[in-house]
């Protein structure tokens, strides 16, 4: 076999111009086609010796050889100008244009057909840094066929990983290598074989097959999915993932993705899943087959490319599915907990004091066997005059108006108006350490219901509402340090309300309702001599009129950056009312090139209330307490690893939400991951909403540039129906 110096294809292009630039003054014989001769244009040889006896030229010494196709470099040389016909010998370098380099000890090449032989052959990919040996390889135009081969992407001494393989080819064209009878082996020691296998070293976008997924689980059995790239354009690809749970059933999904303009793009992804029956029946689910539909778009300059002084976009976000298992069995990997799935439309218009909104959203509550009772809305119009000036430069004024329409199929409908109006006057006091704003606030809303049986078939409402706001900020440095504030006391003013009708409250979205409050609010921040942020505070303390407890929690925030990679927070909520902490939240952060964690506690009494300025039932304190950590770490102290660990542990229940914990290898050419991990998953029954907890161990190998093949074994086990 062919002694490789280490790194040898880093210097060919060194040595190519060395020895090019030190035969200035050697002979050299070009070799010039005839009129009726076909192949190549013109190649040169140069070389310390070089001989011709007819069209047979003979060079020796440092022989250089140029063609387009061809840049070649050996001990001795032989070219028929006539037939093309071209044989090396020693030490052989040839560069193939840019991407392509091979070393060899003899080949017999015709530069005319571009078909020949070598024994042995190193070829290397510089693109992907993938190199072949062999014993011998037959050249052809296209291919390389290669016979008792070994092919990697590491290091050609030892590498981490190669395959040996009785035969193979690889297409220049396509870039696809296909090898016959592989052995995989780690280091030296074989560790599976197949009859054939097939990889690209094409980075480009391409059509061709993405990497598979593998894995298995107590109930469904063995998982595979093969996800297929179409890309016939550049402006739009499909990508199709068929898959197959052997317990459980089978199924495909897929993506159809575009960009029609310079300004937009979307995507389109539908899928089907079919259950065994004895899977389904087995597990009580509601649905035997599980299907959906998303729909995204995303478009700016609508209309703007063609109007002046105007700004548009469009979102487009539409989802559909039968039951929550559709996005649980898109992938091994894919779940979803929330249990509403919003479709939305929005587009707006803005210019340069208007903004003009239509949006629309309709919800799918996987929690129901029917949907028939969700309230959509169904659309919204929205109008917005920005604020601006009135009769004064310090008079303010705008407007936001909304039109909103709520159905359903069953269930009482409608249709409600909503404006807000604030009126505003700013002015400063003391040498403008003082700002002051005082405001005059209306907002009206009506509803009128529909499907409604009651004689109750509309509501209305207005309020009117005072705010006054009395702020100062400062600033000042110091020799090591320097040190801003901010100072805000609003005080809210409820002047008139009225209300006619019935409000829906349990349907319809919350009405928030004013209440006359005082806060007080401190923001400050440390930066030291070189700028950096060192400490940030927040303290507020709202006073409530109409509570016959009148305080609210104090809330102070607290966040310290020790140094640019460790950071220390502190939330604390006290209640007066109660005289005890009723919300403690402390975080620990830390990162750096080696080590990366985050350590989290929150603790919430049943006595915590949220501050609002807002009119809340004076009783509502959260059902419980709860206390809970969650914890993330991650560390590559370790050459080549990557260890990793995460944990939500309930304090107060003493169990495990959920933990996982693993690490990575990455080395130049492969790297690979183990992880434990422990999630838990809703699905749709006949009876209601059911979830399965998922313990598994995730195991992904990734050879560069062949792709990654993740294997997922996991215990699953049912959790109490949660309706």
């Amino acid at each position: 076999m062919i002694e490789l110096p280490t790194r040898w294809w880093s210097m060919h292009i060194k040595f190519f111009l060395f020895t090019v630039l030190s035969l200035g003054s050697l002979w050299a014989a070009p070799a010039q086609k005839t009129p009726e001769q076909k192949g190549p244009q013109d190649v040169e040889v140069l070389a310390e010796n070089v001989t011709k006896q007819g069209t047979l030229i003979h060079a020796t010494n440092n022989v250089v050889l140029y063609s387009p196709k061809y840049l070649i470099t050996a001990d001795e040389a032989y070219y028929d100008t006539a037939s093309g016909d071209l044989e090396l010998f020693g030490n052989i370098t040839m560069l193939e244009g840019v991407s392509y380099a091979s070393r060899t000890g003899h080949t017999k090449l015709n530069l005319n057909t571009n078909i020949g032989v070598s024994d042995p052959l190193f070829f290397f990919d510089d693109e992907t840094n993938v190199w072949i040996k062999c014993e011998n390889a037959i050249l052809n135009p296209e291919t390389y066929v290669t016979q008792k081969s070994i092919v990697s992407s590491c290091n050609t001494q030892d590498p981490d990983w190669k395959i040996a393989f009785t035969s193979g080819e690889f297409n220049k064209e396509s870039k696809w290598l296909h090898l016959y009878n592989p052995v995989f082996y780690a280091n030296d020691v074989p560790v599976f074989y197949l009859p054939y296998f097939a990889f690209s070293t094409d980075t480009t976008r391409r059509t061709g097959l993405l990497q598979p997924e593998f894995g298995f689980g107590s109930s469904e059995g063995f998982y595979y999915m093969q996800p297929i790239f179409i890309a016939p354009a550049v402006d739009y690809d499909v990508e199709l993932r068929p898959q197959m749970r052997t317990n459980r059933g089978e199924g495909m999904h897929g993506t159809y993705r575009f960009v029609d303009s310079a300004y937009s793009n979307g995507e389109i992804t539908t899928g089907y899943f079919n259950e065994h029956s004895d899977y389904a029946e087995d597990e009580n689910l509601n649905n035997s087959s599980h299907y959906g539909l998303h729909v995204m778009y995303d478009r700016s300059k609508l209309l703007s490319t063609q109007y002046d002084n105007l700004e548009d976009g469009l979102w487009l976000d539409i989802n559909y599915l039968n039951d929550i298992d559709y996005y649980n069995t898109m992938t091994n990997e894919t779940t979803s907990y929330d249990k509403l799935v919003t479709s939305r439309f929005n587009y707006y218009i803005k210019q340069d004091q208007d903004y003009y909104g239509v949006y629309a959203r309709y919800d799918i509550d996987t929690s129901k066997i029917s949907n028939d009772t969700t309230l959509q809305e169904l659309p919204t119009l929205h109008y917005h005059h920005f604020t601006s000036p009135l009769v004064l430069d310090n008079l303010l004024y705008s407007i936001d108006y909304k039109a909103k329409n709520y159905t359903r199929d069953e269930g009482i409908t409608g249709f409600q108006n909503e404006v807000d109006v604030p009126l505003t006057l700013y002015f400063s006091l003391l040498a403008d350490y003082l700002h002051v704003s005082i405001s005059e606030n209306i907002y009206a809303s009506h509803i009128a219901y529909g499907n409604d049986d009651t004689k109750e078939n509309e509501w209305r409402y207005w309020r009117n509402y005072h705010k006054i706001s009395l702020y100062t900020e400062l600033a000042k440095p110091y020799d090591n340090f320097y040190h801003t504030m901010y100072i805000g006391l609003d005080h809210i003013i409820p002047s008139a309300e009225d209300e006619s009708g019935m409000y829906y409250d349990k349907d319809f979205p919350t009405l928030n309702t004013l209440a006359k409050s005082t806060s007080l609010t401190l923001k400050e921040f440390f930066y030291n001599e070189d700028a950096e942020k060192k400490v940030s505070h927040k303290l507020k303390q709202i006073y409530y009129d109409d509570y016959e407890y009148k305080y609210g929690d104090l809330e102070n925030d607290l966040k310290y950056h020790v140094s640019d990679k460790i950071s220390l927070g502190h939330n604390l909520h006290f209640s007066h009312e109660y005289h005890k902490i009723s919300r403690n939240q402390i975080s620990i952060n830390y990162a750096d090139d080696l080590y990366s964690t985050s350590l989290r506690y929150t603790y919430q009494d049943a006595v915590y209330k949220e501050n609002t300025i807002y009119k809340v039932e004076e009783d509502a304190a959260v059902d419980k307490d709860y206390s809970y950590v969650t914890f993330y770490a991650d560390t590559k102290y370790f050459t080549h690893y990557n260890l990793f660990g995460s944990v939500n542990y309930d304090v107060k229940d003493d169990e495990f939400k959920g933990w996982s914990l693993g690490f990575k290898k990455s080395l130049k050419c492969w790297d690979y991951s183990i992880q434990y991990r422990d999630t838990t998953t809703p699905k749709l029954t006949s009876v209601g909403t059911d979830s399965v907890n998922k313990q598994g161990i995730m195991f992904m190998f990734n050879l560069y540039p062949m792709g990654s093949v993740s294997y997922d074994f996991s215990r699953e086990s049912e959790q109490k129906v949660t309706n």
